[in-house]
C-alpha cells in the first residue's frame, strides 16, 4: 500500500506540472494570437486593437518577446491617442524588454514618429541611428530567421522605419531624401501586409513622394495613389485609411487649378471616386465631411483637427471665411482638450483661442518651452496660418497679425532639422580658417628664407660658442647617468636626486634661473600643466617634454629663463632630455624592482608567520600523540597478564586471580584517564587546525603533479594529466595532497603497460577531480568497505579477487592515505553549506580499472573580490537592513572627491559577487549601499538635495535622469552596472515592482550614455576632421619640404668636423640607451647592443668587428660576446690584459682597440667589462681613440645602472622569492600533516572508546562473582582476550598511521643566540602580562654570546607555554629566566618564586594527568603546558644534532620551584681559527 501511494504522489506531481506548463503554453499562444489581432484592428478599431494589446501583455508574463510586441502594439495606440508620454514610456519599456531585436526596432521608429511630430529633432535623429545599428545587425542574421511571423514583423519594421524617415523630411520640404526613404520600401514584402500596404500607397499619394517630369503627370500619379488607397480600404474596413484617402483627395482637390488638370486628364479616375456623381467643386467638401465622420468614428483628435482644417481650406478657398473660422475655432478646441486631457490643466487661460487682445508671449510657445507638455508645433502651426488667412479675408488685421505672428514664431521651433545650419557654420568657420593657416604657411615660408640667410651669416661665429656648451653637456650627461640612487623608495626619490645632481650644470649652461622635473600623473597618464614653483619677476617659464623611446611622454620639465631660448639651446636641451628620460625610466625600473622586493618579503612574513602557527599547532599535535603511544605499554600489560591467567598454572588460586584482576582493572583505569585526557584536549583543539579556503586554479597542480611522470614511466606506465581551466574554491595543499594520494594509489596497483589519468571535470556548482586506472578494480564489497567504515583492514582490500595474491600483499601500504582523504572531505563538509557539494567517491569495475575522484566548490577568478572583503568592514549605512559581514566606519572619514565612488564601485562589485553566489537579497542589500554612496557623492559635490536615488519608487522617477540633464559628474557606469544586477537580483526573489524600476532604468540609462548627445557637435566634428586631415596632409609635405631645404642649407654646408663627431657621439649614446635591452631575469641582451652600436660608430671610423666581456661577479670571470666570432683568440687575451691593468691597450698590427669599462660612484671605482672594436684603417688616429672613450665611457655608466645595478635587485629578489618559497613550502608541508593528524588523533579517539570499558565489565564480573563456573570463567577470559587483542591491533594500526606524518621532518636546526631569546621572552611576556591584575615581573639573567642549535620556532613557544601556565596564578611576585653553557648545553632555568612544590609534585607535571587538567577560557585544554615542553626538548634531542636535552623542575631552597632544560650548545670559531 505505501509503495502504491508513492507512485500515485508522484503521478500527481507529474500531472501538476504538466498542467502548469500546458495552461502557460496555452497563454503563450493566446497572447500570440490576440497580439495579431491588435495589429490587424490597429487602423480599424483603437478600442479593439488596446483591448487585444493589454489583454496579450497580461497573458505574455514571463515571455520578453510576446510582451514587447504588445507593449509596442500599445504604444502605437498611445501614439494615435496622441498620449506621447504613454506611447514613450510603452516604447522605451518595449526597448528594455528581453532581446527581440526586430520588436526593439519597431520600438525605435515608433519613437522616432513621436519625435517627428513633436519636432524634437535631435531625439529623432537618435532613434533612427539606433533603428539604422539594429538594422544592420539583424540584417547579418536574417538568412537565419525561418519564421514567417518574424519576417512580417521584420517587413513591418523596415518599411515602418523609411516611411517615416519620408514624413520626416516631407515636413522639412527636402523632396530628394524623402523620395529616397519612400523609395526604399520594398513593395513586394509588404504586400501581404494590407494595412502597411495602404499606408504605403497613402504617403505616396498625399506626402509629396511622387516623382513626375510634369504637373500633370503628377496631379494624375497621386490621384491613383490615393484612388487605390480609398477603394482598398473601404473594401476591407480599414476606416482610418478610408478617412485619410478621403481628406488628402479633399486637399488635393480643395486647388481648383488641380480640379481642373484632373477633370481634363483623369477624368475616369474621378467619376470612380464620385460614385454619386456630385458637382466637381463640392467634391472636397464631401470628401472632408465624410473624412471627418470617419476619424471621428475612430477617435483620432489630431486628423479630426486636420480635417477641419480641411474644411476651413475649402471655404477660405471658395470665399466664405466666415464658415472657415468657426471650423477653426473648433480645430483648436481639440489640441485645448489633447492638452486638458494629458496633461491635467485646470487653468482656464491655458488655452489656444483664435485671438487674444493685448496678448504677450504666446500660449504655444509656452507649452513647447514647458519640457513636461509634447503638443504636435506643426498641427497648431498649420492651424494659425489658416487663422490669419481667415482674418484677412475678413478685413480683421489685429487678429490675423496676431495669428500670423504666431505662425512666424512657430516655424522657428518646427524648424526640425538643425544639421544643415550647424554644418554651413562650421565650414565657414573652417574655411577662415583654412585660409589663415595658408597665409600664415605663405608667410612663414617667405619669413623662413630671409631667417636663412641672416643666419647663415651668424653661424660660424655661433658654431665655437656651441661646440663649448656641446662639451659641457656631454659631462652634464655623464652625471645625469650616474645619478639615480640605487635605494630610492619611490619615484619623488629619484627627481629629488636627478635635480640635486643637475641643477647647477643646468642653471649654468642653459642660463636659466629655475627648475624642476615632474612626472606625468600615474593613474591618468596625464602631463602637469602648470608650474610648480613661482616664477621669479622679469622671469619666462619653459615647458619640455622628457620623452623615452618606445614609450612617450614620461615626464616634464619646467625652467624659469630670463630670455627665450636659442634655437641651439635648444637642441643642446633635446640632446640632454633623452637622458633625463633615461634616468628616470632606470629609476622607474629601480623603484620598481625595489617595490617587487618589498612585496615579495611581505609574502614571506606572511608564509613565515603562517609556518610559526602552523609549528606550533604541529608541536601540540606531537604532544598529543604522545598520550596515544603512552597506552600502548599498558595495553601490553594487560595482553600478559590475560595470558598469564589463562594459561599459567599458578595463576589459578583464588588469591593470585584477585590480585591479576586488580592489576587489569588498574591498567584499564589509567588506560581510560588517559583517553579522557586525549577526548578532551581533541575537544578543545577542535578547529585549530583551519583549512586555508582560497580560490585557485586547478592546472597549476596538475602541473606540478605531471613533474613526476618519471615515476610511472619506470613502471612502463602512460600518464596522463589534462589541462583544465577549472577554479576550486579548497584548501590548495591538502588538494594537492589529495591528488597526490590518488596518483600513487593508482601507481602502485597498476600493472606495467596499464593508463593512468588525471582530469577534472566542471558542472554549475561543483569541480570533480578524477584519477582514472586500468588496474585490477575492485569488488563492491570492498568500495563499501573503503567508503564506509571509518578504519579498515587495507590488507584485505582485494585479496578476495587478486589473481596473484602474494604481489598483491607486498605492494599493500596501510590504506591511510584513503582515510585521511575522506576525513578531508568531512572536514570541508562541516565548514559551512557551501561545501555541502564536497564528496569523496570510487567507481570500479573488476578487471577494468578504477576512478577514484571527489568534488570540491567552484571557485571565481576575480581579482576584485579580495578588495570587496575588505570593504565587507567599511559599513553599509544605506542597506535597509545590517549586512551579514561586520561593517565599520573607517571609510567614511575619507574626504577626497573619487573617495566615495571607490566605495560605491567596490559595493557593485560585491552585488555582482552576490548574483553570481547566487545572494539575491544581499545583493539588493549591497545594490541599495552603491545607491547610498552615490546620493552621498551627489549631496556632497551637486550643491542639490534632490532628487536622490532610491531602489524603488512610486512614480517610477528615476534621479539618474535629472542628474544627466544637471551633467553632473559622477560615475554613470557603476549606476549602469548596479542598475542591470539589481534588476537581475529583484528578479530572482520575485519582487517585480523593483525588477521593471531598475530594468527602465538600467534602459533609459544605457541609452542616454551611449548615444550622441549632439548631432550639431557631431557633424561639426566629422567635417573639421576630414578638412583638418586635408590640412595636415597639406602642411607635412610643406613641413618636408622645408625641412630637406633647411637640412641642406644649414647642416651639410655649415657643419665642421669635429661637432659632427660630437653630435654623433650623443647619437651613439642614444643608441646605447635603445639597445641596452634586458632579459626577463635581468641579463642583458649583447648581441642586439653590438649590432646596433656596431652601425652607429661606422658613421664615425669604419669598424669591422666588435667584442664585449662583462665581468660575472659570481664565478669571477669574464664573459665573452663578440659580433664576429672570427678570429678573436688573440683578442680575448687583449682584452684580459686590458682588464686586468684597467688601461687602454692597442693592438696596432690588427686594429684592436681594448677598453676598460669602470664607472666611479661615490668615490669608488667600479669595474664591469672590457670593450674592444676593430678599426679599418691603416693607422688608427688619436681622434679616433678619444671618440672612443667618450662612447666607452657612457657605455660603461649606462651598463653599470641598467644591468649591474639591476642585477643586484634581480638577485635580491630571487632570495627573497626562494625564502618565500622555502617558508610557503615548509607551511603547506605542516598544514597537511597537522590536518592528517588530526584526523588520526580524532579516529582514534572515536574507534578506540569502546574497548576498554569493554574489558573492564568483563573483569569487574570475574572479580565480583565468586560463585562463578570454571567454564564461564575460561569464557570470560576467552572473551577479554580476544578484545583486548583486537583493541590492540586497532589502537596499534591508528597510532602508526598517525606517527607516520611525523616522517616527514618538520624541525628545521638554525643558529639562535641568547640575545635573540632574551629579547624575545622579554617581549611576550611584556604583551600577555598587560591584563594581569597583580604586579608580576620578570627578571632575566641570560648572558649574551651564547649560541644554540635548535629550531626558532618551537624555543619561542617553549617560553611561551611557560609564561603562559605562570600567568595563570594570580599572584604578585617574581620570575626569574637565567641561562648559562652547561657541558656542550645551554641550560635555562625559568624559577617562579611564588608557589612551591615537592619534587613528585613537579615529576608529575611532565605525565598525563586529568585532575590537573580542565578547560580554559579561550577554548584551550590548561594543564598540558609542561607537556608541549617535554614534546618541544624531545625534538631538540632527537634532530638538534646532538643527544642528551633534557627538562625537568625542581623545588627552590629559598621558596618557589624552577624548571629548567638543555639544548644544545653552538660552538662559535674565533677569528684566527
Amino acid at each position: 500500500m505505501r509503495k502504491e501511494g508513492w507512485c500515485l504522489a508522484f503521478l500527481m506531481l507529474v500531472l501538476t506540472a504538466c498542467g502548469n506548463r500546458s495552461e502557460r503554453m496555452e497563454a503563450y499562444f493566446r497572447a500570440d494570437s490576440l497580439n495579431q489581432e491588435a495589429y490587424t484592428m490597429r487602423y480599424r478599431s483603437l478600442v479593439a486593437s488596446e483591448r487585444a494589446a493589454q489583454e496579450a501583455f497580461h497573458l505574455a508574463k514571463g515571455n520578453s518577446g510576446q510582451r514587447a510586441e504588445a507593449l509596442n502594439n500599445l504604444g502605437f495606440c498611445a501614439f494615435m491617442r496622441m498620449d506621447f508620454e504613454r506611447a514613450s514610456r510603452l516604447f522605451r519599456q518595449a526597448l528594455g524588454e528581453g532581446d527581440n531585436e526586430i520588436e526593439r526596432l519597431i520600438a525605435d521608429v515608433g519613437m522616432m514618429k513621436i519625435c517627428q511630430r513633436t519636432a524634437m529633432n535631435k531625439e529623432f535623429y537618435d532613434y533612427r541611428n539606433s533603428a539604422f545599428r539594429r538594422m544592420k545587425r539583424i540584417r547579418e542574421d536574417e538568412k537565419l530567421i525561418s519564421d514567417a511571423r518574424l519576417k512580417l514583423r521584420l517587413s513591418y519594421a523596415i518599411s515602418e522605419f523609411y516611411i517615416v524617415s519620408g514624413i520626416y523630411f516631407y515636413y522639412l520640404q527636402q523632396h530628394d531624401e524623402s523620395l529616397r526613404a519612400i523609395d526604399s520600401v520594398d513593395v513586394n514584402a509588404i504586400r501581404s501586409d494590407t494595412a502597411q500596404w495602404l499606408y504605403y500607397v497613402y504617403m505616396r499619394g498625399s506626402g509629396d513622394m511622387y516623382a513626375a517630369p510634369t504637373r500633370e503627370k503628377l496631379l494624375a500619379g497621386e490621384l491613383n495613389y490615393l484612388t487605390s488607397c480609398l477603394m482598398v480600404s473601404r473594401e476591407r474596413g480599414y476606416i482610418y485609411f478610408e478617412a485619410n484617402a478621403l481628406q488628402a483627395l479633399a486637399e488635393l482637390l480643395n486647388f481648383r487649378q488641380n480640379r481642373e488638370v484632373l477633370a481634363e486628364n483623369s477624368p475616369g479616375m474621378l467619376r470612380m471616386i464620385n460614385d454619386k456623381g456630385l458637382p466637381l467643386d463640392s467634391l472636397p467638401l464631401s470628401f472632408a465631411r465624410k473624412a471627418l465622420g470617419l476619424f471621428k468614428q475612430y477617435d483620432d483628435w489630431y486628423q479630426i483637427s486636420g480635417t477641419y482644417r480641411t474644411l476651413a481650406t475649402y471655404y477660405n478657398y471658395i470665399g466664405c471665411p466666415e464658415k472657415a473660422l468657426p471650423n477653426l475655432d473648433t480645430a483648436l478646441h481639440y489640441v485645448n482638450l489633447h492638452h486638458e486631457k494629458y496633461y491635467h490643466c485646470t487653468d482656464t487661460l491655458d488655452r489656444l483661442r483664435t485671438y487674444i487682445p493685448g496678448a504677450g508671449r504666446s500660449i504655444e510657445l509656452k507649452w513647447i518651452a514647458d519640457d513636461g507638455i509634447k503638443t504636435v508645433p506643426e498641427w497648431i502651426l498649420r492651424l494659425r496660418e489658416q487663422l490669419s488667412r481667415t482674418y484677412s479675408a475678413m478685413d480683421m488685421k489685429p487678429e490675423s497679425d496676431y495669428n500670423r505672428n504666431i505662425y512666424l514664431d512657430l516655424l522657428d521651433y518646427t524648424r526640425q532639422d538643425k544639421l544643415l545650419e550647424s554644418r554651413y557654420i562650421a565650414l565657414e568657420r573652417e574655411s577662415k580658417q583654412l585660409s589663415a593657416l595658408l597665409f600664415l604657411v605663405v608667410l612663414g615660408l617667405c619669413v623662413l628664407v630671409l631667417l636663412f640667410a641672416f643666419f647663415n651669416r651668424r653661424w660660424k661665429r655661433r658654431n665655437s660658442i656651441y661646440l663649448s656648451a656641446l662639451k659641457q653637456v656631454f659631462e652634464l650627461c655623464r652625471k645625469i647617468i650616474s645619478s639615480v640612487p640605487s635605494s630610492a623608495s619611490d619615484m619623488n626619490e629619484v627627481v629629488c636626486a636627478i635635480q640635486q645632481t643637475v641643477k647647477d650644470d643646468f642653471l649654468r649652461i642653459f642660463g636659466a634661473v629655475d627648475m624642476q622635473i615632474r612626472l606625468k600623473d600615474a593613474e591618468t597618464g596625464a602631463l602637469p600643466e602648470g608650474l610648480s614653483f613661482e616664477l621669479p619677476e622679469k622671469t619666462i617659464g619653459f615647458a619640455f617634454d622628457l620623452v623615452s623611446p618606445g614609450k612617450g611622454a614620461i615626464g616634464r620639465m619646467w625652467m624659469a629663463l630670463n630670455r627665450p631660448f636659442h634655437k641651439e639651446e635648444k637642441a643642446l636641451l633635446q640632446l640632454v632630455s633623452p637622458y633625463l628620460a633615461w634616468a628616470l625610466e632606470n629609476g622607474a625600473n629601480l623603484v620598481s624592482l625595489d617595490d617587487e622586493r618589498r612585496r615579495v618579503e611581505k609574502e614571506q612574513y606572511i608564509h613565515r608567520q603562517h609556518l610559526v602557527e602552523n609549528k606550533k599547532e604541529n608541536a601540540v599535535k606531537k604532544a598529543c600523540l604522545s598520550i596515544v603511544t603512552g597506552i600502548l605499554p599498558y595495553i601490553d600489560r594487560i595482553v600478559n597478564e590475560v595470558h598469564k591467567l589463562k594459561s599459567a598454572p599458578y595463576a589459578r588460586q583464588e588469591q593470585v586471580k584477585k590480585g591479576k584482576y586488580a592489576y587489569i582493572d588498574e591498567l584499564i583505569t589509567r588506560i581510560n584517564e588517559y583517553n579522557d585526557i586525549l577526548a578532551l584536549w581533541i575537544k578543545m583543539r577542535q578547529g585549530t587546525v583551519s583549512l586555508n579556503i582560497e580560490s585557485f586554479g586547478l592546472n597549476e597542480l596538475f602541473d606540478m603533479v605531471a613533474k613526476g611522470k618519471r615515476s610511472f614511466e619506470m613502471k612502463r606506465q602512460v600518464f596522463i594529466v589534462r589541462p583544465t581551466e577549472a577554479i576550486v574554491k579548497a584548501d590548495r595543499a591538502l588538494t594537492l595532497f589529495m591528488i597526490n594520494t590518488l596518483a600513487e594509489n593508482a601507481r602502485k596497483y597498476t600493472p606495467e603497460g596499464g593508463r593512468i589519468e588525471l582530469e577534472a571535470s566542471e558542472t554549475p556548482d561543483y569541480v570533480e577531480i578524477s584519477v582514472s586506472d586500468t588496474g585490477m578494480g575492485l569488488s563492491e564489497k570492498d568500495i563499501r568497505r573503503i567508503l564506509d567504515e571509518k578504519v579498515y583492514d587495507s590488507g584485505a582490500i582485494g585479496m578476495d579477487t587478486a589473481t596473484d595474491a602474494e604481489s598483491l600483499r607486498l605492494q599493500k601500504g596501510h590504506g591511510f592515505g584513503l582515510m585521511n582523504c575522506k576525513g578531508i572531505i568531512e572536514k570541508y563538509r562541516k565548514t559551512n553549506a557551501l561545501f555541502n557539494v564536497c564528496r569523496f567517491d570510487i567507481q570500479s569495475a573488476l578487471g577494468k580499472g578504477s576512478r577514484f575522484y571527489f568534488r570540491l566548490p567552484k571557485g571565481v577568478k576575480r581579482a576584485l573580490v579580495y578588495i570587496g572583503l575588505v570593504l565587507l568592514a567599511v559599513g553599509g549605512s544605506g542597506c535597509r537592513k545590517q549586512p551579514v559581514t561586520s561593517v565599520s566606519t573607517g571609510s567614511r572619514q575619507v574626504a577626497s572627491y573619487d573617495s566615495l565612488l571607490a566605495i560605491a564601485n567596490d559595493y557593485a562589485n560585491l552585488v555582482y559577487e552576490c548574483n553570481v553566489n547566487g545572494y539575491y537579497a544581499d545583493a539588493l542589500e549591497y545594490a541599495d549601499s552603491v545607491l547610498h554612496y552615490l546620493n552621498i557623492h551627489y549631496l556632497r559635490y551637486s550643491g542639490c538635495d534632490a532628487p536622490l536615488l532610491s531602489l524603488y519608487q512610486d512614480d517610477f522617477r528615476m534621479g539618474e535622469q535629472a542628474w544627466l540633464d544637471k551633467q553632473f559628474d559622477t560615475d554613470y557606469y557603476i549606476l549602469l552596472d548596479v542598475r542591470n544586477e539589481a534588476a537581475v537580483a529583484a528578479l530572482a526573489v520575485k519582487d517585480f515592482y523593483v525588477y521593471y524600476y531598475n530594468n527602465q532604468a538600467y534602459t533609459a540609462l544605457y541609452k542616454q550614455i551611449s548615444k550622441d548627445r549632439s548631432l550639431e557637435a557631431y557633424c561639426v566634428q566629422m567635417r573639421q576632421s576630414a578638412n583638418n586631415k586635408l590640412i595636415a596632409l597639406v602642411l607635412l609635405v610643406l613641413l618636408v619640404f622645408v625641412c630637406l631645404i633647411g637640412y641642406y642649407w644649414l647642416y651639410w654646408r655649415h657643419r665642421l668636423r669635429y661637432r659632427y663627431n660630437m653630435e654623433q657621439v650623443f647619437v651613439i649614446n642614444q643608441a646605447i640607451f635603445a639597445s641596452v635591452r634586458l632579459t626577463d631575469e635581468g641579463d642583458i641582451m649583447p648581441d642586439v647592443l653590438l649590432t646596433e652600436l656596431g652601425d652607429e660608430l661606422n658613421e664615425l671610423f669604419p669598424v669591422s668587428n666588435l667584442g664585449m666581456a662583462f665581468f660575472d661577479e659570481e664565478t669571477s670571470v669574464l664573459r665573452w660576446h663578440f659580433r664576429q666570432e672570427n678570429d678573436i683568440d688573440e683578442v680575448r687575451a687583449l682584452m684580459q690584459r686590458c682588464f686586468d691593468k684597467q688601461v687602454l691597450l692597442r693592438a696596432d698590427a690588427t686594429g684592436w682597440i681594448a677598453l676598460p669599462l669602470r664607472v666611479q660612484i661615490g668615490g669608488e671605482t667600479h669595474s664591469t667589462g672590457v670593450f674592444a672594436l676593430q678599426i679599418v684603417r691603416r693607422k688608427i688616429n688619436e681622434e679616433d681613440v678619444l671618440l672612443s672613450e667618450l662612447v666607452v665611457d657612457y657605455l660603461a655608466a649606462v651598463l653599470y645602472n641598467a644591468v649591474v645595478r639591476v642585477r643586484q635587485k634581480y638577485n635580491d629578489i630571487e632570495l627573497a622569492q626562494d625564502d618565500a618559497r622555502r617558508a610557503l613550502y615548509e607551511e603547506n608541508l605542516l598544514h597537511v600533516q597537522n590536518m592528517v593528524l588530526d584526523n588520526c588523533l580524532s579516529t582514534i579517539k572515536h574507534e578506540t572508546v569502546y574497548y576498554p570499558n569493554r574489558i573492564k565489565q568483563i573483569i569487574d564480573r570475574l572479580n565480583t562473582d565468586e560463585a562463578r563456573l570454571e567454564s564461564d570463567e575460561r569464557e570470560q577470559l576467552q572473551t577479554v582476550d580476544e578484545l583486548v587483542n583486537y583493541y590492540k591491533d586497532i589502537f596499534g594500526l591508528l597510532s602508526s598511521c598517525a606517527a607516520r606524518q611525523l616522517e616527514e621532518i618538520t624541525f628545521r636546526r638554525a643558529e639562535i643566540r641568547s640575545e635573540y631569546v632574551e629579547e624575545k621572552l622579554c617581549r611576550y611576556f611584556r604583551k600577555v602580562s598587560r591584563k594581569f591584575m597583580s604586579a608580576l615581573e620578570l627578571e632575566s639573567h641570560i648572558p649574551s654570546g651564547l649560541v644554540m642549535s635548535g629550531d626558532v620556532v618551537l624555543l619561542d613557544f617553549l617560553f611561551e607555554n611557560l609564561i603562559n601556565e605562570a600567568l595563570r596564578y594570580p599572584e604578585a611576585g617574581k620570575l626569574v629566566v637565567s641561562a648559562g653553557p652547561d657541558n656542550g648545553f645551554v641550560r635555562f632555568c625559568f624559577t617562579d618564586m611564588r608557589r612551591t612544590y615537592t619534587q613528585e609534585e613537579l615529576n608529575a607535571w611532565f605525565y598525563p594527568s586529568l585532575a590537573r587538567m580542565y578547560a580554559g577560557n579561550r577554548n584551550e585544554l590548561v594543564g598540558t603546558e609542561f607537556l608541549v615542553c617535554k614534546q618541544i626538548i624531545r625534538d631538540h634531542d632527537e634532530y638538534g644534532g646532538k643527544r642528551g636535552c633534557r627538562i625537568n623542575a625542581c623545588p627552590e631552597a629559598g621558596g618557589g620551584y624552577t624548571v629548567w632544560f638543555t639544548i644544545p650548545e653552538k660552538k662559535q670559531l674565533n677569528a684566527g681559527t
